[in-house]
């Protein structure tokens, strides 16, 4: 049984570290949009209260405030997602708590076992879900934990071949029974986030809705002494807008996302689903699924409350997709 000896390097917890907490930040859009909402109430009330005086000032507030909430909405679509990584002298202290200790790893055909500090942890390969191939690591995940190994430390006992190859063989040690592209269009895509934000926040997102057709509404009767500017009929049209708002902030992440980091192609296996890219190798059981949602273009699998697994239907034969009915509803 090979052992091999190591230490991570605080370039290799750099490595760990690089994308926690990534997230969009909305923070210059939010005070855009809050400072455009308040610029045009000021500018509303200004001309309801002295609508024959000085007319120029109120105006000014409107167009102020239309400029600042139509550059929030940019200002957000262009939002891309940022690390929010503590800074290096605070990387470096839990480097230093946690993880500069000498460890080792003993591994065979049967399993692996890693020491650190005064504990260890054996562990069987048919555990490994995932596999991460990073540029100076490689990371195995089970249900609950990441190993993380430095390849230097590997390669110099010429073993990262080896232990690489027993981990894949163990997430590919399951019977294949066909592969379906991953890559979803636009339209798939944001029918998919529609379906999922509706029926997960059903009673949030209806009351939002409400309420923003509400304030529409309001402000369009508001001044009831003047005519309409346009057909009452229009009304009927703010919540389809609302909802169209809705697809253009799906359709903005559809293409932001680089689907050349995602997998092509998804294997349909026995017990599981797998995915591979140039870095990562990873499958999903089905006795994890929590729920399945069906669309006429996609199917939705649940493997975490709030996200989801999307497989375009497009890639599916006729008996592929009974076939898979069959496995998700019934996971051994």
């Amino acid at each position: 049984m090979p052992r091999i000896e190591y230490t991570l390097s605080f370039e290799n917890y750099l490595e760990m570290t690089v994308s926690r907490r990534e997230k969009p930040k909305y923070k210059a859009a939010v005070i855009s949009a809050l400072s455009g909402f308040s610029l045009i109430a000021v500018g509303y009330t200004y001309l309801q209260i002295w609508p024959d005086t000085r007319t120029m000032i109120g105006g000014m507030f409107l167009a102020s405030g239309l400029l600042a909430t139509g550059l929030a909405l940019v200002m957000a679509f262009l939002a891309k997602p940022k690390s929010s990584r503590p800074d290096v002298k605070t990387l470096r202290s839990e480097y230093e708590r946690f993880h500069s200790d000498k460890r080792a790893i003993e591994f065979d055909e049967n399993g692996w076992r890693v020491f650190w500090y005064e504990g260890e942890d054996l562990r069987p390969w048919p555990c490994v879900i995932a596999i991460y191939d990073q540029e100076t690591l490689l990371v195995f995940s089970t249900e609950t934990t990441h190993y993380w190994f430095p390849k230097e430390a590997l390669e110099r006992e010429g073993q990262l071949a080896s232990i690489r190859k027993l981990a894949e063989t163990a997430l590919t040690n399951r019977e294949l029974l066909f592969a379906v592209a991953m890559h979803p269009s636009a339209a798939v895509y944001v029918a998919a986030n529609l379906v999922h934000n509706w029926r997960r926040n059903f009673k949030r997102t209806l009351l939002c809705y409400a309420a923003a057709t509400l304030l529409a509404y309001w402000l369009w009767f508001a001044d009831w002494n003047s005519d309409p500017q346009a057909s009452p009929w229009l009304l009927a049209l703010i919540p389809f807008f609302y909802i169209f708002c809705e697809c253009l902030y799906y359709l903005r992440n559809y293409f932001f996302t680089d689907w050349s980091k995602s997998a092509e192609t998804v294997e349909i296996r026995s017990d599981c689903i797998c995915y591979k890219t140039e870095r990562v190798h990873w499958i999903a059981r089905y006795k994890r699924l929590e729920k399945l949602r069906e669309t006429p273009w996609a199917f939705l699998l649940y493997f975490e409350p709030k996200t989801f697994h999307l497989i375009p239907k497009r890639g599916f034969s006729k008996e592929q997709m009974m076939q898979f009915r069959k496995l998700v509803s019934s996971p051994a």
